[in-house]
């Protein structure tokens, strides 16, 4: 009857009608977390990530979710996230929202202060568990760091349960330390534990050797 062809069409019309057309997030967005590392001498390499993570911005959408967080000193905490921001829907608004993402990120760099430790595993949590609230389809999480961890004594988080399934992370500018001079397996020693730590926890791992590598990456 009547009443029978007009549900099949509209069944019809909700199998065409496209996810993003009705306002939900298009399953091609990306939620992309960047971790920066300030320790010691490595807070040199700021300037360069602000680079980075203003880069990956401009190439962002609308829907598409970008934070950026200092690895500071013990267990990442909601003051170390200097940026979270989801582009707007429509490309205007979102090309204005990336211009406060800049300001940001230059105000930031313009004040950061070296920490004495690194906490990676403690901003992996915190970034994994920012991702597992957003609701794009491509959750990346960028690790600036030379990927020494170096924890303070009242801060051990080798207990701290890591759950990254679903989640890639792809790390960058890893620079060797003056100490491995003499022992450079020590180099790739680090990036394979780091790689161990992430698969186990359910995470794809890429080392993305250069800037173009990681944009490549990701976009």
């Amino acid at each position: 009857g009547m009443v029978s062809s007009a549900l099949k069409c509209l069944a019809r019309l909700a199998v065409l009608c496209p996810v993003a057309a009705c306002g939900a997030i298009p399953s091609n967005s990306k939620a992309v977390f960047m971790l920066v590392d300030v320790s010691g001498t490595y807070v040199r390499e700021v300037p360069d990530a602000i680079m980075t993570a203003k880069l990956l911005t401009s190439k962002l959408n609308s829907n598409d979710m970008f934070a950026f967080g200092e690895i500071g000193s013990c267990s990442f905490s909601d003051n170390s996230l200097i940026v979270r921001r989801t582009l707007p829907g429509t490309p205007s608004q979102a090309a204005l929202a990336k211009q406060d993402v800049f300001r940001s990120l230059e105000t930031y760099g313009e004040q950061v202060d070296a920490t004495d430790w690194t906490d990676i595993r403690g901003g992996l949590r915190y970034a994994a568990s920012e991702l597992e609230q957003s609701d794009q389809g491509k959750r990346i999480i960028v690790v600036h760091s030379d990927l020494v961890e170096d924890v303070s004594p009242d801060c051990d988080t080798s207990e701290l349960s890591l759950d990254l399934e679903g989640i890639t992370v792809v790390v960058t500018n890893v620079t060797r330390s003056d100490r491995e001079a003499s022992d450079p397996d020590a180099y790739f020693r680090r990036l394979e534990e780091w790689q161990a730590l992430v698969e186990e926890a359910g995470g794809k791992w890429v080392h993305a050797n250069s800037r173009d590598r990681l944009l490549e990456y990701i976009f």
